[in-house]
């Protein structure tokens, strides 16, 4: 939990990208890199530019509330659901 509340801390100082929360955090790339992923399909984070490989994150309101929970002591579940087919 430690990790994800840093890199949120990271990302709410504006908009980042990867390699910038590497620098700020002091986190290996590939676990900042696989935060991101996880932290976007659960809906904290957002991409808000993309070219190539290159992209650009900020928080969303959720990604706010979470962090703010995170740091006042607060116990957060994740519950995730089955993704349905139409």
């Amino acid at each position: 939990m430690y990790e994800i509340k840093v890199v949120l801390e990271a990302i709410r100082e504006g908009s980042v990208n990867p390699g910038e929360v590497v620098i700020k955090t002091k986190l290996p790339r590939y676990e900042v890199l696989a935060l991101f992923h996880v932290l976007e399909g659960l809906g904290l984070i957002e991409t808000i530019y993309s070219k190539g490989s290159h992209k650009v994150y900020r928080l969303t309101k959720k990604g706010e509330e979470i962090l703010e929970g995170l740091e006042k002591g607060d116990v957060i579940d994740v519950v995730t659901r089955e993704a349905t087919q139409t």
